[in-house]
């Protein structure tokens, strides 16, 4: 088993989502959609494929103030997840702002002006990112055109474009029991 102390294992072969606290697992959820074109180890931007492997989890988001200790950003006018190759911001969250601010991780950028052609304004995404985890993918370090924006979020059809969903309920029980977790302290496995 991995060695973390949360780890989620999406377990495409058996359609389900596995959750170990400390390589115990302790609960198992069914209902899992990925990529319309299936699962892939060589990812690239725009195939529809969900990338396979063992990636640590990012912040949590969404669209409501939610209480959890786990690191969360509420989505707001202003943020862009990017997936033009051509920008110096690919694969990064980027929030147009005339003010500076620190977040917590390196991949979320403060700009004041657009150098994109493409993105998802996460704000537009109001069923699937109601809440979502990011999947901490092609993010260390970024290599453009293997894919970006890769979540597990709330399904909205019965296929994603590269992600990973899941019901409401689920994604609820998820970002609740990875409350307790701190920044670098979860994991998940794609298999």
């Amino acid at each position: 088993m991995i060695n973390c102390k949360k780890l989620i294992v999406v377990d495409t072969a058996n359609n389900k989502i596995e959750l170990y606290d400390d390589s115990v697992k302790t609960k198992e959820l069914n209902e899992l959609y990925i990529g319309k074109n299936g699962v892939s180890t060589k990812k690239v931007e725009g195939d529809m494929k969900t990338p396979l492997g063992i990636y640590n989890i990012g912040f949590a988001f969404g669209l409501e103030n939610i209480n959890c200790t786990y690191p969360y950003y509420k989505i707001n006018e202003d943020m862009y997840w990017i997936d033009d190759i051509n920008s110096k911001y690919y694969n990064c969250c980027v929030i147009l702002s005339d003010i500076e601010k620190k977040y917590d991780y390196d991949y979320i950028i403060n700009v004041k002006e657009k150098d994109w052609i493409s993105c998802e304004h996460l704000i537009d995404y109001k069923i699937q990112y109601e809440l979502g985890l990011l999947i901490e993918y092609n993010l260390n370090p970024i290599i453009k055109g293997k894919g970006s924006a890769i979540f597990m979020h709330i399904k909205n059809k019965n296929y994603t474009e590269g992600c990973i969903s899941t019901n409401k309920e689920n994604m609820y029980f998820i970002i609740n029991w990875l409350k307790t977790s701190q920044k670098g302290d979860a994991k998940i496995w794609i298999k």
